[in-house]
């Protein structure tokens, strides 16, 4: 089992095996894991285009054939995204797995911009030679949308640019634990501002789920569409894929991570109501799964052994919420819960 732990002051790693309840590593080491800013001065805001190196990880996938897909956000500690700074890795897992990663493909400028936050991808290899890999580009600076990457040839592409579907909901409040909470800061009450964020894709691969952090509202679009890459030879294809975007319905709370089962049923984490929600894309009805006031903030969903998987990372309790107060409480938590369903990756 395998974790992300975005990049700031304290994180010693980005990227971590779980290897017992209460322990983990450094993976695929600790060298990988190590910046030249924790080592000296030269780079304090750590942000740069290592390709060598894990800059802060975010999103992460297991794909059909086992190997663990890693978004390195190439963003840490409030920097901007340097130019090639952002790339997506795969690696084997195992004993005798390699450390170096099987797969490393660095995104452009042209697909991922300065303001941009790689936040979660999901995989697909039954699409193009290799496969391909459909990613959210969550940006609190406003250019939000999907990036789809042939993991064959590591061209990229953008989608739902600045689509409303991608966009947060504008001056939309959240509530949880019966609160109202805002992006506080010394001077003013201000909005939440991240976008699209939480993907899933659809067990047969012909859908892409998704949905904004800072939207109660669910969204999918065919993978048809977003796998036509705009150019001069196919310059319909972006009015294509926008047009094609169909909305599901509200789903009672903002939510981050989504998942995927062997029966079809998306999985949403419920912020709003400390819980998990499932949809069923054959009624299109949203239904409660679990509620427990100890869950504060469902992320990371992912399905194994007919179990869902969730970590909760008490994001709406950072400090940047409270006015510079972190109400964070340690340690954080990674749940399980059972399911009927089992993982369903193509």
């Amino acid at each position: 089992m395998f974790s992300t732990f975005p990049r700031g002051p304290g994180n010693n790693y980005t990227l971590a095996e779980l290897v017992d309840i209460d322990i983990e590593k450094p993976f695929p080491s600790l060298e990988a894991n190590t910046l030249p800013a924790q080592q000296n001065n030269s780079n304090p805001g750590y942000s740069a285009s290592y390709d060598d190196l894990l800059v802060s990880c975010q999103g992460i996938a297991v794909d059909a054939k086992d190997r663990v897909w890693v978004l390195d956000t190439g963003r840490a500690a409030g920097g901007q995204l340097q130019a090639w700074g952002g790339k997506l890795l795969a690696y084997e897992t195992g004993d005798d797995a390699s450390k170096e990663p099987v797969e490393k493909i660095i995104l452009s400028p042209n697909v991922a911009f300065p303001s941009t936050y790689l936040n979660d991808v999901r995989i697909d290899l039954t699409k193009n030679e290799r496969g391909v890999a459909y990613i959210t580009d969550s940006s609190d600076e406003g250019r939000t949308g999907l990036i789809v990457v042939d993991i064959a040839t590591g061209d990229a592409w953008r989608h739902l640019d600045i689509h409303p579907s991608t966009r947060p909901d504008e001056n939309a409040v959240f509530s949880f634990k019966g609160q109202s909470v805002y992006a506080i800061s010394a001077d003013n009450k201000g909005f939440w501002t991240t976008g699209v964020d939480g993907i899933a894709l659809s067990e047969d691969g012909e859908w892409v789920y998704y949905t904004t952090m800072t939207s109660r509202k669910l969204w999918r679009v065919p993978t048809e569409k977003l796998l036509v890459k705009p150019s001069t030879n196919k310059p319909n294809a972006k009015h294509d894929a926008d047009s094609s975007v169909e909305y599901l319905g509200e789903k009672g709370s903002c939510s981050d991570g989504l998942e995927t089962d062997s029966n079809g049923l998306i999985y949403l984490g419920a912020a709003e109501q400390d819980g998990i929600q499932t949809f069923d894309p054959s009624t299109k009805t949203f239904n409660d799964l679990v509620y427990n006031h100890r869950i504060t903030w469902p992320d990371g969903l992912s399905i194994a052994s007919n179990k869902l998987y969730f970590v909760d990372n008490q994001f709406y309790m950072q400090d940047r919420f409270w006015n510079n107060t972190d109400k964070t409480v340690k340690p954080f938590a990674l749940y399980s819960i059972d399911i009927d369903g089992t993982s369903a990756h193509i």
